[in-house]
């Protein structure tokens, strides 16, 4: 018996189911694990694969009495192509013998001045931030530096904004476009922390804005990261709500927007997909409908003798395309105070039916589009509307990177932005006028990286390797 086994005395079988026999690389698994009726010592486990061969892992979610393991799970990257596949797990009374510490995920120097944690996964230089709440793109609590190590190039130029921060039903100009990311801080929670496997819990609360029924609400979104794959997962959890948005009822749905920037003149990502086809709308109506009345409100800016709006008006510029959609936005934002709070409700009285007359009773309702790839920029306002997706990418058709998304429920509809004029772009999981379409408590997989084919990609993320601990085998 090898010497890292010499003190097991018993084994267990942790079967790996794959029954639709995709290909799996570096696919992170966690087992859940219960010795309450074995002898364990906490450092005794050795876990082999198939093939005997010794593979590192973590245990996470640990209940313990002293040196006694009573449950917990384990972490591990599997390599798989076929049906079923057994690793082993060994394990004892006494500590195993160690052949050396594993390296795996490494904590680097913050560059942030909000940074709570920048990490070297392997694949991934990543660096998550609390906040600033200063009202800016620059302050944004989320992932603010991403890069895979392989392309050497962060996605959000400058740290100019965020992947993973949530956005209505409480940044809609009925709530005064409070913006969670920009207006508030979280509290970053170490849950798990080792060399294979991180989880972090941000927790804050949401700013009040004008709506009286998103008052006092707070949220938690989980973090999770993996040793040398390209999978990140988060979920989202906010206290429960109901209201309206775009006159449509809202409750418990929310928007997630991961958003990239790359400069004036450039898109991180040149085109989208649904999962085997893409259904959409395109233009932004809507934008059109606030950009308007944004330049009727400056066109008497000299007039109203307002510093504030004049101050706003010479950092608009004189192209509204070239600015990011939160600066644009920020005239009916009452955290701003460029327009006090019936000014702003004055204005979405008007705003609001005419904006849901023109989206959902016009000709642009039953005029959906599809195709198989979506060249964003070139839709009216750079911006498409995709339909009942819970598997999408953005690809960039030059470098052949990809990001890939799988939600554990069915969006409805996204709002989807590449703009090459400013640089940005959006993946949000909202429909057109702001309507959220993400119910809360949802589990959002995501991967960065060069794949084959991110339908894959996707198919893996949907239906996880399913492993289960059996029965326990003596051997002494």
């Amino acid at each position: 018996m090898n010497s890292i086994l010499s003190n097991a005395t018993c084994k267990f079988q942790i079967m790996l189911n794959n029954p639709d026999r995709l290909v799996r690389k570096k696919e992170p698994v966690i087992t859940k694990l219960n010795f309450t009726d074995y002898r364990i010592h906490r450092d005794s486990l050795v876990l082999v694969d198939d093939k005997e061969r010794e593979i590192p892992f973590q245990l996470i979610d640990v209940r313990a009495e002293g040196d006694r393991l009573l449950e917990a799970s384990i972490v591990y990257l599997v390599d798989m192509d076929k049906l079923v596949a057994s690793y082993w797990l060994y394990a004892g009374e006494e500590p195993a013998p160690r052949t050396g510490d594993f390296k795996g995920i490494e904590k680097l120097a913050l560059t942030q001045k909000d940074g709570f944690r920048r990490l070297d996964t392997g694949h991934y230089i990543l660096e998550l931030c609390s906040g600033t709440a200063d009202g800016t793109s620059y302050g944004k609590w989320g992932i603010r530096y991403f890069e895979a190590k392989a392309e050497g190039k962060n996605l959000i130029k400058d740290c100019s904004n965020a992947i993973g921060g949530f956005y209505g039903p409480f940044f809609t100009p009925k709530n005064g476009l409070i913006n969670p990311p920009e207006h508030t801080t979280v509290d970053c929670v170490v849950e798990e922390e080792g060399p294979l496997y991180c989880r972090y819990l941000f927790k804050g609360t949401v700013p009040d804005g004008l709506d009286e029924n998103l008052k006092g609400k707070k949220f938690a979104i989980t973090w999770e990261f993996f040793y040398n794959t390209p999978w990140f997962r988060r979920k989202y959890d906010v206290d429960d709500f109901s209201t309206t948005v775009d006159g449509i009822p809202v409750v418990n749905k929310i928007t997630v927007g991961d958003e990239f920037e790359s400069g004036q003149g450039d898109r991180v990502f040149t085109s989208f997909a649904c999962y085997g086809g893409t259904y959409y709308r395109e233009g932004d109506l809507y934008a059109n409908i606030l950009s308007e009345g944004v330049h009727k409100l400056l066109e008497h800016a000299d007039e109203q003798n307002s510093p504030n709006i004049q101050r706003y008006k010479e950092s608009i510029g004189e192209d509204i395309n070239k600015v990011s959609w939160d600066f644009f936005w920020r005239l009916f934002c009452v955290k701003e105070g460029i327009l006090g709070a019936e000014e702003i409700k004055r204005h979405i009285a008007d705003i609001i039916p005419e904006s849901h007359k023109q989206v959902h009773r016009s000709e642009r309702n039953e005029n959906v589009k599809f195709g198989k790839f979506v060249d964003v920029n070139a839709a009216p306002e750079q911006t498409i509307f995709p339909m009942s997706a819970n598997k999408t990418a953005e690809l960039n058709d030059r470098t052949g990177y990809a990001m890939v998304w799988y939600t554990s429920n069915v969006v409805s509809r996204y709002q989807i932005v590449q703009r090459n004029d400013s640089g940005w772009v959006n993946w949000g999981t909202n429909g057109e006028n702001e309507h959220p379409e993400l119910p809360t408590g949802s589990v959002i997989y995501s991967a960065y990286g060069q794949f084959d084919d991110w339908e894959a990609e996707a198919d893996a993320m949907e239906k996880n390797i399913d492993s289960k601990q059996g029965l326990g085998q003596m051997l002494k």
